[in-house]
């Protein structure tokens, strides 16, 4: 069962849908059958701590917030695209895609 929760807290941890403290525990118990301890999350941690680590989230910068829109995505990678046409380089050669300051 612990590995059902921590391959479940990974594969949300993939999709950019990290848990939280006050959702993990209606997960385990959906998974385990009860609801966990107080003090079972920190002891999860700990057990796991190679695999699984807790961290605050920041909130999104109103800057970055502002520049995410349509017309500005869209522009990037138009320009983007000229850029990789000129050079001839391949998409499977663009790396970092995740850095372009918007937060999913």
């Amino acid at each position: 069962q612990e590995k059902a929760v921590l391959d479940w807290i990974t594969h949300l941890g993939l999709l950019a849908q990290p848990m939280e403290c006050h959702t993990i525990g209606p997960c385990v118990k959906d998974i385990c059958g009860t609801f966990p301890g107080k003090n079972w999350l920190a002891c999860f941690l700990e057990c796991n701590k190679d695999a699984v680590r807790y961290c605050q989230t920041a909130a999104l910068d109103p800057k970055c917030a502002h520049s995410f829109n349509y017309t500005t995505v869209h522009n990037y990678f138009d320009k983007l695209k000229t850029i990789l046409e000129e050079h001839t380089i391949p998409w499977e050669n663009v790396y970092n895609m995740d850095e372009k300051g918007c937060q999913l």
